[in-house]
């Protein structure tokens, strides 16, 4: 069990660089279970770079990484891949062309062996992404941009994580189904106590939703 004053999640010392240029300069960040932490920053001060570096994602070889990521102190690796989901802000490319949205859905709870429980999590979570009545057996590349948006968000969601990472996940949608989103969003914070990182642009609504903001600054 998890006590709600530990850090869920520690950057230490990260940074990214090459030859040519810095990409994230000693970024330093506890968030402790249960936050909504909102990533703000300027276009190019590395938002989206600090989430794929958390995330463990690959870079060119030629960039060198330095620093440490600890999820519940321990590193990525050994930590369920579940408990870990990312919604990235380009939806197309995390799915597969040749699938139904259905199938691409469904795919990671038949992995966990809970494909029995695909339909009651569907309708908890469809009327609130705002997905009630859409015609789910169609290819990825017959919806729309936010639908596909909020299609990628469902897929994390059915996994129940602890920790939810963000990436600019609803900037194709629309005012209200952003409201509606972000609204639902807060209150699997405060009622779940599921952990939400949110790399943002909007400072506003950030300070709305969030209940605290970390600033990162373009390196030098």
């Amino acid at each position: 069990m998890i006590r709600k004053e530990e850090p869920i999640l520690v950057l230490e010392d990260v940074s990214l660089f090459s030859s040519e240029r810095t990409y994230l300069s000693q970024i330093n960040l506890e968030v402790n279970s249960g936050e909504f932490l909102g990533i703000l920053g300027r276009s190019g001060s590395g938002k989206s770079t600090l989430l794929r570096y958390i995330l463990d994602l690959p870079f060119p070889s030629s960039w060198k990484k330095t620093g440490r990521v600890r999820f519940f102190g321990k590193e990525k690796k050994e930590i369920p891949a579940r408990w870990i989901q990312p919604v990235f802000q380009d939806p197309v490319l995390g799915f597969n062309p040749t699938w139904t949205i259905e199938k691409s859905l469904r795919e990671p709870l038949r992995l966990f062996k809970e494909e029995e429980r695909f339909e009651t999590l569907l309708e908890k979570w469809n009327p609130i992404l705002g997905l009630e009545g859409k015609d789910r057996n169609r290819l990825p590349s017959s919806f729309s941009g936010g639908e596909l948006q909020r299609y990628s968000l469902m897929r994390s969601l059915l996994c129940e994580p602890k920790i939810l990472l963000l990436d600019e996940a609803t900037s194709a949608l629309d005012p209200l189904i952003n409201e509606q989103v972000l609204t639902a969003l807060a209150d699997l914070n405060r009622k779940e106590g599921t952990t939400i990182l949110w790399v943002t642009h909007n400072v506003k609504s950030a300070k709305r939703f969030c209940s605290r903001t970390f600033e990162i600054l373009a390196p030098v």
